[in-house]
């Protein structure tokens, strides 16, 4: 007999839908089709949504509807300076430490396998786990993975926002030559021009802001 879905397994493929884009930021929802689909009731749909609205996923409006959030860049502008402090900090510290050998060979070997998606214009699943453990490396050599706990809620809104990044013209190339520059400048030991490169490669709003016309209508007016 085929287990029936769970409320958790339904807020996972609801939430990677909505930051992969394939539900779209303004787009509505309807708890029957889901329940349909899913093969649940309404109300372990309604579980699902109650989560993804309580982290900013989804908006309910009575007699109207449930619908994606629309991308509010004032919160993305915030949730990139939170991690821009927090990644200079911790590769500040990883730089004055005197044995690297073994995390820029990982680091190394990391970028190699990025290299495959160079020229992409998807921020595919694949290329997304390459991006993440580029930086999981220089924070988890330094700190314990609470760091990673503290910033997963911004980091599921930012990961929708670098979807739209990546499609609005900034293929994953540039991602992977910004990724390049950071390990270059580690292995020179140049604490300064390195610092610089991490705030470049994480402070992606000022490059777009709107990103382009074809995606304006995904941002929240402020």
């Amino acid at each position: 007999m085929e287990k029936l879905a769970s409320s958790e397994m339904i807020y996972n493929e609801l939430l990677d839908r909505i930051i992969s884009l394939e539900l779209q930021p303004g787009c509505k929802i309807s708890e029957n089709i889901i329940a349909e689909e899913f093969g649940v009731s309404r109300s372990v749909v309604r579980n699902s949504i109650a989560r993804l609205v309580q982290n900013g996923f989804l908006d309910v409006y009575p007699q109207r509807g449930t619908y994606v959030t629309l991308i509010d860049l004032n919160y993305i502008k915030t949730a990139l300076l939170i991690r821009i402090s927090i990644e200079k900090e911790v590769l500040y510290r990883f730089m004055k430490k005197d044995d690297k050998y073994e995390i820029i060979k990982k680091m190394e070997a990391n970028i190699d396998s990025q290299k495959k998606f160079y020229g992409y214009d998807e921020y595919i699943t694949e290329f997304k786990v390459l991006d993440e453990q580029f930086h999981e490396y220089i924070m988890l050599s330094v700190q314990n993975d609470d760091i990673l706990d503290l910033l997963k809620e911004h980091l599921l809104h930012i990961n929708r926002w670098r979807n739209v990044y990546v499609k609005s013209g900034h293929n994953l190339s540039k991602l992977i030559d910004e990724h390049s520059r950071i390990l270059d400048c580690i292995k020179k030991s140049d604490i300064k021009s390195a610092l610089a490169c991490m705030s470049e490669h994480i402070d992606t709003v000022t490059d777009v802001v709107t990103a382009s016309a074809t995606y304006s209508h995904f941002f929240k007016k402020n």
